[in-house]
């Protein structure tokens, strides 16, 4: 028999939990159809951890809930927080079983943690970037403000001070400027750019709704996950960029990481 056909190796790989604050069936499918419908490109495929603090085994099933998020395209290999009102239903559907774990309660009826949930609690400020002015001309002056046909869409840009700590996550729909580092355990998540000023320890998504144009930046890279468009990777091992000053961003639909 050959020798090393296969390897066995631990590795920390970060999954998606999905928290909830309600039982309802039909109130879960409506958020979870409302954030694939916002980043579709993360739900293809995505694999997630239930959380089943907030749920009541005798208002659903566990096997109706691993349904409904396939059919939003996540694919749930296992669960934590398992009561004994759940054992059973755990062990007939064969989902790993990954012990116990702190869980925030979140405003909503479901929380789909690594797609578009805001943390409440951060302390940011919000303002908009600049609007170019146009050149000045021999024209008179118009009352009415001169739009290029070239500009860009503006975007709003928030702004995290201080590091984003283990379990936290801070998302935001436009840019995000994080003046500190994001830890190990911690998640940032933007629907334009991401910019870290300070260590990526933990996972960056940008362009969360799709945005092909967005790019993360960063001082120090060593990420868990990057993610931009839902185009991902995932870093369990040593790479030629690992402590650098990278940018991460799409070039021929392959995510391209380069040294800055």
């Amino acid at each position: 028999m050959s020798q090393g056909v296969i390897t066995m190796k631990a590795g920390m790989v970060p999954l998606t939990t999905l928290t909830f604050d309600s039982s309802d069936i039909d109130a879960i499918r409506s958020v979870l159809s409302q954030r694939q419908a916002e980043a579709p490109a993360l739900f293809r495929n995505m694999p997630c951890v239930l959380d089943l603090t907030g749920l009541e085994a005798a208002m659903l099933t566990l096997e109706s809930l691993v349904g409904l998020c396939r059919e939003h395209g996540l694919l749930p290999v296992g669960v934590r927080n398992v009561s004994s009102d759940w054992a059973d239903q755990v062990n007939m559907i064969s989902l790993a079983d990954f012990g116990k774990g702190s869980s925030k309660s979140n405003r909503g009826t479901a929380t789909v943690e690594a797609a578009a949930s805001v943390d409440t609690n951060t302390p940011a400020t919000e303002s908009a970037q600049t609007q170019p002015q146009a050149e000045s001309t021999s024209e008179p002056v118009s009352s009415e403000p001169k739009v290029s046909e070239q500009e860009l869409p503006q975007r709003s840009v928030k702004v995290h001070s201080g590091n984003v700590r283990s379990g936290q996550q801070v998302y935001t729909d436009g840019d995000l400027v994080v003046l500190g580092m994001v830890s190990a355990g911690a998640e940032v998540l933007a629907t334009g750019d991401v910019h870290i000023y300070g260590a990526l320890r933990g996972r960056a998504l940008a362009g969360v709704k799709g945005d092909l144009t967005a790019v993360i930046a960063c001082q120090q890279f060593d990420a868990e996950l990057v993610a931009v468009a839902g185009q991902y990777r995932l870093f369990e091992d040593d790479h030629p960029h690992r402590g650098q000053a990278v940018a991460v961003q799409l070039k021929d639909d392959n995510l391209n990481i380069t040294s800055v």
